[in-house]
């Protein structure tokens, strides 16, 4: 393996890496190796103090970094962790056509509930899937996601009936901020995530089912976020805009209206007050923090 004294210092991801900082890496590679490289790289971050403006980790970039470090011969990454869905249907389906994946005149009206399959879409063709059926049929459509993020497809008997993301979450959030110090909670941005997309397919008439797709993704994406991230999320924040939705698939679900926006929008590095201001919705993903939320706001 080649010296790190060999290219010390070097510039990467406009960050200039000493050879101490360079050690660091090398630890740290050694230390974690069998906890993957998102687990190495927000260490390393941490090690470093390696941030963005906001006081996110840089472990993005820092993975970049490392695969250059790793090309040099400097060190030796492990192997990729390739993330699986154990619930993915057994037939794959063709996401070439969509007017063939998808019949809309023939609607579904009975779905049993133990039946309904949730699969694990990121990085993989269900992603695309999820994408395309966002960008159609959710109000919102479909953005690019900058951060982290997971993303979920509902299926009962391989048939799609919806989509659901989370993401890293809003960064200032006065009502969720405050509400969370309450509770002892003072690093909202590691322990919250965002359900920025949810999306029922018009041909679904189900009765009561947004309110369990909700609880069954929430349950999913604790699992999933913690071994993607290595964070434990413990709560889940949305926003809910009040002249489209009442948001009643939400408390139907147990989340909790604890005020509304601002209506500012981030354009670029600058927050403009053009949205209408939109409620909030906080949910505890373990029923301990459920029961606490609920103690706060009826005192």
């Amino acid at each position: 393996m080649r010296s790190i004294q060999d290219i010390a210092p070097i510039t990467l991801r406009g960050r200039t890496f000493s050879l101490h900082d360079l050690e660091i890496v090398q630890t740290c590679v050694a230390k974690y190796y069998g906890r993957g490289r998102t687990y190495i790289s927000r260490e390393i971050c941490k090690a470093l103090d390696w941030r963005q403006p906001n006081g996110w980790l840089k472990d993005r970039a820092c993975r970049d970094v490392l695969r250059h470090l790793d090309s040099l011969g400097v060190i030796k990454l492990p192997p990729p962790l390739v993330v699986k869905s154990a619930s993915s249907p057994k037939h794959t389906p063709r996401i070439d056509d969509w007017t063939q994946l998808y019949d809309f005149d023939s609607p579904i009206t009975n779905v049993p509930k133990s039946q309904i399959q949730i699969v694990f879409a990121k990085s993989n063709n269900y992603e695309r899937l999820w994408n395309f059926l966002v960008d159609q049929y959710h109000y919102l459509g479909h953005r690019v996601v900058v951060g982290r993020h997971i993303k979920y497809l509902f299926w009962f008997d391989n048939r799609v009936l919806g989509a659901i993301g989370f993401s890293s979450p809003a960064w200032r959030l006065q009502p969720r901020d405050r509400l969370l110090a309450r509770l002892g909670v003072n690093n909202p941005l590691d322990t919250t995530i965002n359900n920025f997309r949810f999306l029922i397919l018009p041909n679904v008439q189900v009765k009561n089912l947004a309110s369990y797709l909700l609880a069954l993704a929430t349950k999913q994406v604790v699992k999933d976020w913690t071994w993607y991230y290595a964070l434990t999320p413990l709560f889940a924040e949305t926003f809910v805009q009040p002249s489209k939705f009442d948001g009643t698939c939400y408390k139907a679900a147990n989340w909790v209206e604890i005020g509304t926006t601002k209506g500012y929008a981030k354009k670029g590095m600058v927050y403009r007050n053009s949205q209408e201001p939109k409620k909030i919705f906080l949910y505890g993903l373990n029923r301990k923090l459920r029961r606490q939320i609920f103690e706060l706001l009826e005192e």
